[in-house]
């Protein structure tokens, strides 16, 4: 699929005092290594990196979800999409990162009685909640293959300022850098809908 819009970025759209509550939130909650998507296992060489997954702050994704569904529709994707997955608050310190990988999954979710059941990831969304200047290195970079077939390396700097939220469709490849100095913390949701036909 090609689209002339590969992600839709709002610079300091979320409140500093709404990104220092959401760290303080997250904080205090147990983090757990985060693991290789769709396979379920640790792989330090690829993404290091902890997280916690929330389910009880739905307020977050109330904040969230009117970005998401303008950004579908001012970047001219139109997803059809349903809902958000369980947000995940991600720590990179020192040295950790995230190489390339896309959101999206080989084959729509197979949990029978579950709300992923037969949905896909139709788009992703990352909100930076630390200050720039108390992080170096980290930076989100996108790999697109443009219409004339030739792969472009983008780098996102302004996702490093506070408050700073991007949407892109899953199946775009990105990456985290190393994290040299400081901590990042971010917020990542994930946009569920039907199978593309």
């Amino acid at each position: 699929m090609m689209y002339e819009n590969k992600y839709w970025f709002y610079e300091k759209i979320i409140p500093e005092k709404i990104c220092d509550e959401i760290i303080s939130l997250f904080k205090k909650e147990k983090k757990i290594k985060a693991l290789i998507g769709g396979k379920n296992k640790i792989n330090s060489k690829i993404r290091e990196s902890s997280v916690v997954f929330d389910t009880t702050n739905l307020w977050i994704d109330h904040l969230i979800n009117p970005f998401i569904k303008n950004a579908n529709i001012s970047a001219g994707w139109k997803f059809d999409i349903d809902y958000p997955e369980t947000h995940q608050f991600t720590e990179y310190k020192i040295n950790q990162h995230y190489d390339w990988h896309t959101d999206a999954w080989e084959k729509p979710y197979n949990i029978p009685g579950d709300y992923k059941h037969n949905k896909i990831r139709k788009l992703s969304m990352s909100l930076c909640l630390s200050d720039e200047a108390s992080y170096e290195g980290g930076e989100l970079l996108f790999s697109i293959t443009e219409k004339n077939n030739k792969k472009n390396i983008y780098t996102i700097e302004k996702m490093k300022k506070k408050g700073s939220l991007i949407v892109f469709p899953s199946y775009i490849w990105h990456k985290v850098k190393p994290v040299t100095k400081g901590t990042r913390y971010s917020l990542v949701i994930w946009y569920l809908g039907n199978a593309y036909r």
